[in-house]
């Protein structure tokens, strides 16, 4: 696309970002679907409020607006016919490029209108997962994560998950450890440890990183008893804006990798995506393990979504901060670097 703003993409009923922060958000990569769930149907998705469309084409999968360049129809409504994607409304056929190859209603002799073109945006691959930039090129490449599936591990693909919440407030909320002990308390939080110790936060040029100690309640399903208490060592890696990968380590080398990353649908909706990956119990089913994340999940999900002001407040004197914060405020400092103003909506 050749605009430098998106803003021509969004219905003005349906704009709820400030234009300035859609448009820093919009030089990103942010993920639109599991690679897994890309098949035999057009999907519908949205990013920072334009409306998407994720199909299989010729060459891989491919994201573009869902909008057909002829009446304006939905193309997720429509269908695909082998690696075509076709409209719901008059049949127009697309392939991967954006290219109209066909028009039902037209003799096959005429020309097809080098207008009928799909808007399309660059589609990557990375981690099981569907990333899109809606303003190429891109500020900064999709999170560096160790590669999905690591050799002798298992991983899951959580259910994507709807958040009414703006994804910053679920970003700093995954990343937040002093509320572990109380919102937890029905899964691993130890509500007799609600003490945070010290930690260093360390600044990289695309996010932050810390470690922790904290003794949780040692069970990963929910039939597990929760009387084993173990001293868990916590490392978060947070990858600029809304990626994170947390890593609980216990003493005895079990490693628990948590991939988290929130996509803003509107300035307050987010579709949350989440991978597990373990180094043990490989041959167990997975059906416990993702049952006793959604549960967690629960916990931390009305908790955010009742959160007041809804927009994460980027001006440090806007709310009171106490040495547990300190994540979360290196978080809020490197979002208002970016050039985001924390004004999500219009």
């Amino acid at each position: 696309m050749n605009d430098p703003t998106i803003a021509g993409l969004v219905r003005p009923a349906e704009a709820t970002f400030a234009a300035a922060d859609r448009d820093v958000l919009a030089s990103y990569w942010h993920p639109v679907a599991y690679a897994s769930e890309v098949a035999e149907m057009p999907l519908a998705r949205r990013l920072l409020d334009v409306r998407l469309v994720v199909f299989r084409g010729e060459e891989g999968i491919c994201v573009a607006r869902d909008l057909c360049a002829h009446r304006g129809a939905s193309l997720s409504r429509g269908s695909m016919d082998g690696t075509t994607l076709v409209c719901a409304y008059h049949g127009f056929r697309y392939s991967g490029t954006g290219a109209c190859t066909g028009v039902p209603s037209q003799d096959p002799s005429v020309p097809i209108s080098r207008k009928l073109h799909l808007q399309t945006f660059p589609a990557v691959v990375a981690q099981g997962l569907v990333w899109t930039c809606l303003r190429p090129p891109a500020a900064a490449p999709p999170p560096s994560w160790p590669g999905l599936p690591l050799p002798g591990w298992q991983t899951m693909e959580m259910p994507a998950s709807t958040w009414k919440a703006a994804a910053p407030r679920q970003v700093e909320n995954f990343n937040d450890v002093a509320h572990l002990s109380f919102v937890h308390r029905g899964s691993f939080g130890n509500p007799s440890a609600p003490r945070i110790h010290e930690y260093r936060v360390d600044e990289h040029a695309d996010g932050l990183e810390f470690t922790l100690r904290y003794p949780q309640v040692d069970r990963d399903t929910l039939a597990q008893s929760p009387e084993v208490i173990s001293d868990m060592t916590y490392v978060y890696r947070l990858t600029l804006p809304f990626s994170t990968l947390l890593s609980i380590i216990a003493p005895d080398g079990r490693i628990l990798n948590v991939y988290d990353v929130a996509t803003p649908e509107t300035a307050r909706q987010s579709r949350v995506h989440m991978l597990l990956s373990r180094n043990y119990s490989t041959g167990d089913p997975t059906a416990p393990a993702i049952e006793f994340q959604s549960y967690v999940n629960n916990e931390d999900r009305p908790v955010v979504e009742d959160q007041y002001p809804e927009d994460l407040p980027l001006d440090l004197r806007e709310e009171v901060h106490t040495s547990a914060d300190r994540m979360s405020i290196s978080y809020r400092r490197r979002l208002a670097a970016l050039g985001l103003t924390g004004a999500w909506v219009a």
